[in-house]
């Protein structure tokens, strides 16, 4: 999985599935922020309301991480939190810890990186007659066709290559609720101050030129190898192993020269994906913190490493202290 990739994903997932030109009726479903609140304990009332609906799924057992990516921030007798997120492929409800509910509960703002309401309004279909299998040719989008179904294929064939290459990097992983639309939707219900870090359009615009029709190539060639750094960043992901994590992004920069771009357009890549935009964030998350306390929940590689959220907070005189249930 392209880790650099992985906190933009759900912004054009919930993008592509507001340009389909039809779609079956589904069944109601229930809101998974109600039950959201039940992670730290669920009433009987909401029991009573699941068992009445006949969408409704059981709540999967819990199983708690014993180390999530949770940090606190302390400056000038103020402190914030800051989780780092999996968008997809770990449940939220039955993943999270009690302690994160709890620092979420009692903040009076919530922080995430970009409002995914407005995904429908991003510019995610090809211009002027042009079509995915003719940029791919015959051989890719055979390849396409095989990676996720001749009929999904058949859907995203006016998309652009970000689209098709947003599903193939979550290849491997469980289908779980967005864990950044969960903790949101828990913070509207309590009426929570909502902040945003970035528009979506920037989000939108770096992953349109990084995720192009050569990647989507690349990813296609390398199918297992994609799948198998997907399953490798979830078992980091769970463990709440930093260095784990760090090594996985590592390994992509051998195999993005493999590819045969260069050290350069890594950097540059890097540049657009992470840095740019953790800098970027710094500022907001400052005043939010002066006004909190705050709860931030990011993508988990923005969290770990030099010149990562926390590493800049760092620098700029707060304490930073991970935090273990």
């Amino acid at each position: 999985m392209k880790l650099r990739y992985a906190s933009l994903l759900v912004a054009l997932l919930a993008a592509s599935a507001a340009c389909k030109k039809t779609e079956e009726k589904a069944p109601p479903k229930v809101t998974e922020v109600g039950s959201a609140k039940g992670s730290a304990g669920s009433g009987s009332a909401g029991s009573a309301a699941a068992a009445a609906d006949p969408w409704s799924k059981p709540e999967p057992a819990k199983d708690p991480l014993k180390h999530p990516l949770f940090w606190s921030i302390e400056k000038d007798g103020k402190t914030s939190y800051l989780l780092g997120t999996m968008h997809t492929g770990v449940d939220p409800q039955s993943r999270l810890p009690d302690i994160v509910w709890k620092k979420l509960d009692e903040s009076k703002i919530f922080a995430m990186e970009t409002d995914l309401g407005g995904a429908a309004k991003l510019d995610v279909l090809l211009k002027n007659g042009q079509s995915l299998k003719d940029l791919l040719g015959d051989e890719y989008w055979k390849k396409l066709e095989d990676a996720i179904g001749v009929q999904e294929a058949n859907r995203l064939i006016g998309f652009k290559p970000m689209i098709p290459a947003t599903l193939i990097s979550m290849r491997g992983l469980q289908q779980t609720p967005p864990m950044d639309g969960v903790l949101h939707g828990r913070a509207l219900n309590q009426n929570k101050k909502i902040v945003f870090l970035e528009p979506i359009e920037r989000q939108a615009a770096v992953l349109e030129k990084w995720m192009d029709i050569k990647a989507l190539k690349e990813m296609l060639d390398d199918l297992p190898g994609g799948e198998a750094r997907a399953k490798a960043m979830f078992e980091a992901y769970v463990s709440g192993d930093e260095n784990a994590i760090l090594k996985i992004s590592d390994e992509e920069r051998t195999d993005f020269v493999k590819h045969g771009r260069t050290e350069k357009e890594y950097e540059e890549q890097m540049q657009d994906m992470l840095y740019s935009r953790n800098a970027s964030w710094i500022p907001t998350i400052e005043k939010i913190n002066a006004e909190g306390p705050a709860f931030v929940a990011v993508g988990a590689l923005h969290l770990v490493g030099q010149k990562s959220v926390l590493d800049l907070l760092q620098q700029k005189g707060y304490k930073v202290t991970r935090i273990t249930p």
